[in-house]
């Protein structure tokens, strides 16, 4: 009985509470449910703001030159490759090749739709192929027209593809491009959840400096590790080995002594190690992925009395007058391995070696140690043949020369890894380069 007259005047003042301002807590009440609902089961139903992700990438591309992971991103091609170089369907469900291998004809899906939701039709595709007549037969057909056979015609068509040059075969529209002179400086893609925006820079340096200032939130595919103890705590490090990529030094055939393959391989066997720990050790020029790749090349390893003898022989053909003197040029993100290489040189011969960085590729340059993207296909004529501009090494061969050639118009499989094996097996013996490792790349995130 007390315990009730103790609370009895607290519920008489609750009581009139209510009373007088019934109607406003139950208007509140209401609103409290409604919010409750609205929260619960509407909200997820309304358009969300798209995630945006923005990647720095470093180097120079154009759309057809992109990485592999920036094309698959932005569209899809009418065929793709697969990890070991070999092509599979893509948009294309088939395909058909003459007997001659001039003409391709390939027959696209049918149910595959275009980003802004609309069916591809063959007669929205534009191919600008050098050399190659485009037939559209009808609206799930097209014909490509060769004037000569070439084996790897089918990689060109892994290139993304577009209706009126925004609307892609991915998941994604192309919303903004821009350029600095030929090169891709900035590109943006709009899907359905996510905008991805990549900024393209012209080094490791400024990538770097990118990121720092917030300009992109990931930087992919760098050859170093600029982190340092403050930034540890704030990024994810994934580590890989780039197979599809080659340390090497290049030299230029025709500088007076580099011409020499005797001081060339003595070069090749004076580095002591072509490798940093946890790299994989690249032997030729195609990928060990690859189809077509030689295991058995020349693996030049260290050994300073064969590099002593070759170096002797050199001397002993050539005119030296003093020390030989030696230029090595290489990008800033190589000079510390570009160092070490010099230190071995002069430790084992008799030579004097000029460590520099350079910023382009100087047409009087004796050696450079570059990263050299592997070509998708083991043709890789544009690289080693004697009548190539892009052929920085100027090397000329005759027999290097038929290889390639052969290989570009045979499409027998098992006829072009025999063509290809031989070619790295000659080329790896003549020594224009020496190929180092397949580096370790590195993808930074902020946390």
């Amino acid at each position: 009985m007390i315990l009730t007259r103790r609370f009895r005047k607290p519920f008489w003042i609750l009581n009139s509470f209510f009373s007088k301002h019934k109607k406003l807590i139950l208007s509140f009440t209401l609103i409290g449910v409604l919010i409750f609902v609205f929260f619960k089961n509407l909200l997820p139903l309304l358009p969300k703001a798209n995630q945006h992700q923005k990647i720095g990438i470093v180097g120079q591309y154009n759309l057809n030159s992109i990485p592999t992971s920036i094309s698959q991103a932005i569209s899809r091609g009418l065929v793709k490759v697969d990890a070991f170089g070999s092509i599979q369907a893509d948009l294309a469900k088939s395909w058909e090749i003459s007997e001659a291998e001039t003409s391709y004809t390939i027959y696209l899906q049918t149910d595959i739709l275009w980003s802004d939701g609309t069916l591809i039709n063959s007669k929205e595709i534009q191919f600008d192929i050098p050399d190659v007549e485009v037939i559209y037969p009808d609206q799930h057909t097209i014909q490509f027209k060769l004037k000569e056979p070439f084996s790897p015609f089918l990689l060109l068509l892994t290139r993304p593809l577009f209706k009126n040059h925004t609307i892609s075969a991915g998941d994604y529209i192309i919303k903004k491009i821009k350029y600095q002179g030929p090169y891709l400086k900035l590109l943006s893609l709009t899907g359905a959840k996510k905008d991805i925006t990549y900024k393209f820079y012209p080094s490791h340096l400024s990538a770097w400096l990118g990121f720092k200032l917030g300009e992109v939130d990931q930087l992919n595919n760098l050859i170093t590790n600029p982190l340092d103890d403050r930034w540890t705590k704030k990024v994810n490090v994934e580590k890989t080995t780039n197979e599809n990529q080659y340390l090497a030094i290049l030299f230029n055939l025709n500088d007076n002594h580099l011409s020499s393959k005797p001081l060339r391989q003595s070069l090749a066997y004076a580095i002591k190690d072509k490798t940093k720990e946890g790299e994989t050790r690249a032997l030729t020029p195609i990928s060990p992925k690859s189809w077509a790749y030689y295991d058995k090349a020349k693996t030049y390893t260290y050994s300073p009395t064969q590099s002593k003898e070759l170096f002797d022989k050199f001397t002993q053909e050539a005119s030296v007058s003093g020390k030989l003197k030696i230029s090595l040029g290489t990008s800033d993100s190589f000079l510390e391995l570009a160092e070490t290489i010099a230190k071995d040189w002069e430790n084992v011969l008799d030579v004097d070696v000029d460590v520099k960085i350079i910023n382009s590729i100087e047409p009087d340059f004796q050696a450079i140690l570059i990263a050299q993207e592997i070509p998708l296909d083991p043709d890789q004529h544009a690289l080693w043949h004697s009548t190539q501009e892009t052929n920085i090494s100027h090397y000329q061969d005759l027999k290097i020369d038929k290889l390639l050639e052969d290989g570009r118009i045979i499409s027998d499989l098992k006829k072009r890894k025999e063509i290809y094996q031989d070619f790295q097996k000659f080329l790896v013996e003549d020594t224009p380069a020496i190929f180092l490792s397949h580096p370790t790349t590195y993808t930074i995130t902020r946390k």
